[in-house]
C-alpha cells in the first residue's frame, strides 16, 4: 500500500501534489487522470497514484509492466494553460526530474530520447505526456510516469529478464516509493520553474549523445548520430553531414 500522508510529508513544492488520488488498482493513471478533469474532480498539481497498474501505457501504445505493489505508477495533473512551446519541455523536465531522483537514491541514471529512463544501460521507466490544445495553447496536461523501483528480477516477464531492471536490482537495496514520488514532483515543480536549464541537464543524462542511432521516420529509415536537443526538445540528428531536427521518432 502507498501511503499519501507519507507522500506529503516528504514534498518541496508549492503546487504540486497538495492533492493526491490514490487507488489500490487501476488500469492506468493517466486514464483515471483524464477521467477525473472531465467529472471536474481535478486541480491543477493533483497527483493519481496506484499500487497496481495492469494496462499501464508507454510511447507507441505499448504496454508497460509493473510488480503490483512494487513499481511506482503516478500521473501529475496539470490545469494552468501552456503556449505550445513551452508544453513540449514538459517530457524532457519530467525526464530529467526522474533522473535526478534516481540519482539521489544511489543509482546511476541515462535517458533515451524521448521518454524512456534507463539503469545499467537497461529500461526501468518511461514518461507518457497526454495533452488537450487549442489556439495554440495548451489547455490540459497529464504528465504519467511508469518507474520500477523494488522489482527483483525474477518478477519481470521472461520477454524483459535481458532489457528491463529495477532500482533495487541496481543499487542493491529496496527504496520507499512514497518517497522516490516525492523527490520526483519536487524536482519537477523545480524544473517548470527554470525551463532553460533542463535542456542542459537532459543532455548531461543523455545515453546516445554523439552516438549513431537509428529509428523510422514517414515510413523510411534512417541512421544519423544524436547531436542532442532543440529549446523545443526535438531531437537534433546529423544525417550525411546535415543536421536535422526531428519532432517524434522512437529510436531504436
Amino acid at each position: 500500500m502507498i501511503f499519501t500522508n507519507l507522500i506529503q510529508t516528504n514534498l518541496r513544492t508549492h503546487q504540486l501534489g497538495k492533492n493526491i488520488e490514490y487507488y489500490q488498482r487501476l488500469s492506468s493513471t493517466n486514464s483515471e487522470a483524464w477521467h477525473l478533469i472531465k467529472t471536474g474532480q481535478a486541480n491543477h498539481g493533483m497527483i493519481v497514484i496506484t499500487d497496481d497498474q495492469f494496462n499501464g501505457r508507454g510511447q507507441n501504445g505499448n504496454s508497460w509492466f509493473m510488480g503490483p505493489s512494487k513499481g511506482l505508477a503516478m500521473s501529475i495533473i496539470l490545469l494552468e494553460p501552456l503556449k505550445l512551446k513551452n508544453a513540449t519541455l514538459v517530457p524532457i523536465m519530467a525526464g530529467v526530474a526522474v533522473a535526478k531522483t534516481l540519482s539521489n537514491r544511489g543509482g546511476m541514471p541515462k535517458l533515451k530520447w524521448p521518454n524512456d529512463i534507463l539503469l545499467g544501460g537497461k529500461k526501468c521507466g518511461g514518461i507518457l505526456c497526454e495533452s488537450k490544445t487549442s489556439n495554440q495553447m495548451v489547455k490540459k496536461m497529464i504528465v504519467g510516469i511508469g518507474l520500477n523501483i523494488n522489482e527483483s528480477i525474477n518478477e519481470f516477464p521472461e520477454s524483459l529478464e535481458h532489457t528491463a531492471t529495477s532500482l533495487s536490482i541496481e543499487t542493491g537495496h529496496p527504496n520507499q516509493r512514497e518517497l522516490v514520488c516525492a523527490i520526483i514532483t519536487t524536482y519537477f515543480e523545480q524544473l517548470i520553474d527554470d525551463s532553460d536549464s533542463s535542456i542542459k541537464e537532459w543532455i548531461g543524462y543523455c545515453a546516445h549523445l554523439e552516438k549513431m542511432v537509428t529509428f523510422n521516420y514517414k515510413g523510411r529509415k534512417y541512421t544519423g548520430r544524436f547531436k542532442g536537443i532543440n529549446n523545443l526538445g526535438e531531437a537534433l540528428i546529423d544525417i550525411d553531414n546535415e543536421q536535422r531536427i526531428f519532432p517524434s521518432i522512437i529510436l531504436e
